[in-house]
């Protein structure tokens, strides 16, 4: 009913309306019943170019960036990679442990792969959270977080591709404003020999807060 009544505005009814502009948005999406639409990144993009979709998730065991403060999870886990399936691989002439670049329309990425066949094979995925910047959480600057781990975050656009209108929204969903972090379409492609066995892009490193101990 909630929902149902957000469309009604939209339709002109009640005594709060929406703007002229977003009534055809909210009328689409405010569905009271489920259904299934292409999502906003990959209805705009080519998906030959941009073959692969690419999902991030946390592990249970370092959910948030913070447990890069803790040697034992570090021990575990201090250096995420990008799980392509074993065919898809082999299609774009990659073995395991080959470094490729990650593309999108927003940039690229430079990671670490693992073959697996536990994956879709027109999927990529890896580890959010585990790739850092040089810096932070007192990590010494050779620690494998931003050395080798990568976050896909770089490359994951904020805003959609501007309508007809030229207006860009906000690459989120329509009606909870959850960001698209699993809306993305890539492709990889491998690296340079002298490009292999380090992440990119770096940035700047953050400065350790004053009287810190050292890092470990």
């Amino acid at each position: 009913e909630p929902m149902q009544r957000f469309r009604l505005a939209a339709r002109g009814h009640g005594g709060v309306l929406p703007p002229k502009a977003e009534r055809s948005r909210i009328e689409t999406y405010m569905d009271p019943l489920p259904f299934w639409y292409a999502p906003f990144e990959e209805a705009a993009v080519d998906s030959q170019a941009y073959p692969l979709h690419a999902l991030t998730q946390r592990p249970m065991h370092m959910y948030h960036s913070w447990g890069g403060q803790n040697a034992w999870l570090r021990q575990i886990t201090s250096q995420n990679r990008l799980f392509v399936h074993h065919r898809t691989a082999a299609s774009l002439g990659l073995v395991d442990d080959d470094w490729v670049w990650i593309e999108s329309i927003n940039g690229k990425v430079k990671g670490q792969i693992k073959l697996v066949d536990g994956v879709n094979a027109d999927t990529v995925w890896t580890w959010n959270a585990i790739g850092k910047r040089r810096g932070s959480w007192g990590l010494k600057d050779d620690a494998a977080e931003s050395n080798r781990g990568f976050l896909l975050n770089h490359i994951i656009g904020d805003q959609t591709s501007a309508d007809t209108s030229g207006k860009r929204y906000s690459n989120s969903d329509p009606v909870t404003g959850q960001a698209a972090w699993f809306d993305l379409r890539v492709r990889i492609v491998k690296c340079a020999a002298e490009e292999a066995g380090f992440t990119e892009p770096q940035f700047e490193r953050f400065r350790q807060p004053p009287h810190s101990e050292p890092s470990p």
